[in-house]
């Protein structure tokens, strides 16, 4: 959303017809991808948009920073940290998010996940934020505060997903140590940390 130009055709993917069986852990690339694509695409995100347009928009907001936590793991191949959080972060999202990537990740992201606030008391904080649900004023300074739009978040995550993928499917040659550690992840225990089933 904040990129404005943003195509979703020029990331589909294509590849030849895939027939698999046995243990989701020898599944080739292609198929574990559009599993966790599915999942995020079918649960995840509904449920985001679900509470923000409830009125839950702190709700959508930390599953948005879930969301971005369980791919940087991915990315990065291991349990995600703060450098794995902005790297994928600096990698996928618009250049916008750059400067504030690090305010993101240890304010925004670690203020309202372990203390409920938009800042976290044990590091100083050199950009204050101000959270709305949908503006146009996404990551700029108004009135001495960046807006962080909820609404712009989630898409540019969407979007962020999605170029991912398909860095990893339409890429892999360029892309070895990302699909390495794709996998490696997806591997852990067996494959059941990577998705889980929702059932109504």
């Amino acid at each position: 959303m904040t990129l404005p130009d943003w195509k979703a055709e020029d990331y589909f993917v294509d590849f030849d017809n895939i027939y698999f069986s046995g243990p989701i852990v020898n599944a080739p690339l292609e198929m574990k991808t559009g599993w966790i694509m599915r999942y995020l695409h079918e649960v995840i995100f509904p449920d985001a948009i679900k509470a923000v347009v409830s009125g839950g928009e702190l709700s959508g907001l930390l599953l948005g920073f879930s969301i971005v936590d369980y791919l940087a793991g991915y990315f990065a191949g291991k349990s995600s940290q703060a450098k794995d959080f902005m790297a994928f972060l600096n990698r996928y999202f618009p250049d916008q998010y750059k400067p504030y990537a690090k305010e993101i990740y240890h304010h925004l992201r670690s203020g309202l996940i372990h203390n409920l606030t938009l800042q976290n008391p044990w590091i100083q904080s050199n950009t204050p934020f101000t959270i709305e649900r949908q503006s146009n004023n996404h990551l700029l300074t108004i009135n001495g505060k960046v807006v962080f739009s909820i609404y712009h978040f989630i898409e540019d995550t969407r979007r962020a997903e999605i170029m991912y993928l398909y860095d990893l499917i339409m890429k892999s040659n360029e892309n070895k140590d990302l699909v390495k550690n794709f996998h490696r992840r997806f591997n852990k225990q067996d494959g059941a940390t990577s998705m889980m089933a929702k059932t109504d």
